[in-house]
């Protein structure tokens, strides 16, 4: 039997490329992350004068998102702390573990999680300024990260709901598959598997003891 016969695949007839927008918060999420990145972008375009180099950044940090995406899924996202304190500061984050539980199911703590992506933004642009970065340019990235975060949401849901039948979309599912349903310490990435190749943290089949 094949990995991808082994792995249950998810799939929603009726959803669409389109129709999954409005699932699980994407439509809040792509809005209020649209928003704030092109607010951001002309913000940056118009201090820093130079609006090349204010898009190559943006890219930058769309590029840089994919890291980001890595290391929050796989240490913050995976986080289950004993300790009391841990605990309580676990809790000012949206749980992952119910949606390992239950992957198809819509989210319930949206509002939560919009308000933590603007406050956060807000104040780690504000930090960056305060202590040195020309705020063009941690405008400029933020953005990027921020078109980065709706990527991966938009492609975190499809993973669920789409057949996703192109080589790359189907590469994408099957990791994402593979993490859900055979190994959660592998296969982080959601947007791409590069930083699983890198870190070392791509599931590997087990391979029969050789005589």
């Amino acid at each position: 039997m094949t990995v991808s016969e082994s792995v249950p695949v998810e799939r929603t007839a009726r959803a669409t490329p389109i129709s999954i927008i409005g699932m699980s918060g994407l439509r809040e999420i792509v809005a209020v992350s649209s928003g704030m990145a092109l607010i951001y972008t002309i913000a940056a375009m118009i201090i820093g004068g130079r609006p090349l180099l204010t898009l190559a950044l943006v890219f930058a940090g769309l590029l840089f998102w994919t890291f980001l995406e890595y290391l929050l899924h796989r240490w913050m996202l995976h986080w289950e702390p004993e300790d009391k304190l841990q605990k309580t500061i676990r809790k000012c984050f949206p749980t992952h573990r119910s949606h390992h539980d239950a992957p198809m199911n819509e989210r319930k703590n949206i509002k939560k999680q919009l308000k933590i992506i603007i406050y956060l933004m807000t104040a780690y642009c504000a930090f960056l300024a305060l202590i040195g970065f020309p705020l063009a340019m941690v405008l400029a990235v933020n953005a990027g990260v921020l078109l980065g975060y709706q990527a991966y949401e938009y492609v975190h849901v499809a993973c669920h709901h789409l057949p996703m039948k192109n080589a790359w979309a189907a590469l994408l599912k099957r990791h994402h598959a593979i993490h859900h349903h055979r190994d959660e310490t592998v296969n982080f990435g959601v947007t791409t598997t590069i930083w699983d190749s890198v870190f070392g943290t791509t599931w590997k089949p087990a391979r029969a003891p050789t005589a």
